[in-house]
């Protein structure tokens, strides 16, 4: 049974994340996106405020910077919240990001200073500063964390511990999207085991195999799996209320986006695999072996086609829904 995990904040992954510029500028994406939702919590005026000082206006256009963060990492990929500014706050955290590397921190710096004063003024040199009674509210931790990030890189191995002590899970800094890819981290004895080409060739090869059971490619599974009125597999939910899925406008990114999915959902299904049978002493399958040692079965790859389709059909959904909110959001401001 799947295990429900509180959020995490781990320090020395994001020491390893951070070493290639993409990954530090999508924390620092991250982080300013979850210091104006808990701000904006409490700051009923914060969207209209943050609109009016950003370098230029949102506009509708801009939902592809949205779509193409979401897309660019499983990590620090946010669920957003129904009935808020949330995709809002997210494309500005992508244009405020864009301002801190071209140089300019002046308004994420303005604010900080205005909705997290304590974060803004703190001695994060010393190294006896006690943060966990400092930074009592999601506004103040964020704040705090992309004060450092923006200003104290090069002290962040000794800075990020201490955050480590002062996260409460009610902060929900990461979780879901960590622990699979962390599962794997430990098991392989890798820091990034996604990194690993070993690694990388092995998920390829469970989605190929995959396909190749099915006698299938992505393209035939969009034609007959999400054309409409081709398939009876989601016709359950229509007694409890169903939007259709917009028709596919886009087959090239579609395929995209089902490849990324049946990626994810093979590192699911083997992660499962490995829970259930090569755990502790007994860790059967190395990144040198499996290619000899990994044994599927018809279970797996129907486990990983019906994820990864499952998978694709929330994920159109969603992606309409939050689209939708997104041009709600800017209406509003």
């Amino acid at each position: 049974m799947e295990s429900i995990y509180e959020p995490l904040f781990p320090s020395e992954f994001i020491l390893e994340y951070r070493k290639e510029e993409t990954g530090a500028k999508r924390l620092l994406t991250y982080t300013f996106f979850r210091f104006l939702s808990c701000a904006g919590e409490t700051n009923a005026g914060l969207s209209i405020l943050l609109n009016k000082n950003l370098a230029r206006p949102v506009t509708e256009a801009d939902f592809c910077l949205i779509e193409d963060y979401l897309a660019g990492d499983y990590y620090f990929s946010p669920s957003l919240a129904p009935d808020t500014f949330e995709p809002f706050y997210l494309c500005a955290a992508i244009l405020l990001t864009q301002d801190v590397y071209t140089g300019n921190t002046a308004l994420p710096d303005e604010l900080i200073h205005t909705c997290a004063p304590v974060s803004a003024g703190l001695p994060y040199a010393d190294g006896g500063l006690d943060l966990s009674a400092l930074l009592t509210s999601g506004t103040d931790f964020y704040a705090a964390l992309a004060f450092c990030l923006m200003h104290h890189e090069a002290a962040l191995p000794a800075i990020l511990p201490r955050f480590t002590q002062a996260y409460r899970p009610e902060f929900h800094f990461t979780c879901e999207d960590y622990l699979l890819f962390d599962f794997m981290d430990e098991y392989f004895e890798e820091k990034n085991c996604r990194r690993h080409p070993s690694f990388d060739k092995l998920v390829d090869t469970l989605v190929a195999a995959t396909l190749n059971y099915y006698d299938t490619d992505y393209g035939t599974i969009l034609e007959k799996e999400f054309a409409p009125g081709s398939s009876s597999r989601f016709a359950g939910i229509n007694r409890y209320g169903s939007i259709q899925l917009p028709a596919i406008a886009d087959a090239d990114k579609a395929c995209h986006m089902l490849a990324g999915l049946f990626r994810y959902a093979a590192v699911y299904e083997l992660r499962n695999n490995l829970f259930d049978f090569h755990l502790e002493d007994d860790k059967l399958i190395t990144l040198s072996n499996w290619k000899e040692k990994l044994r599927w079965h018809y279970v797996q790859y129907a486990n990983v086609y019906q994820l990864a389709l499952d998978s694709f059909h929330s994920a159109a959904l969603s992606g309409f829904l939050l689209k939708k909110q997104f041009t709600e959001n800017l209406a509003a401001l």
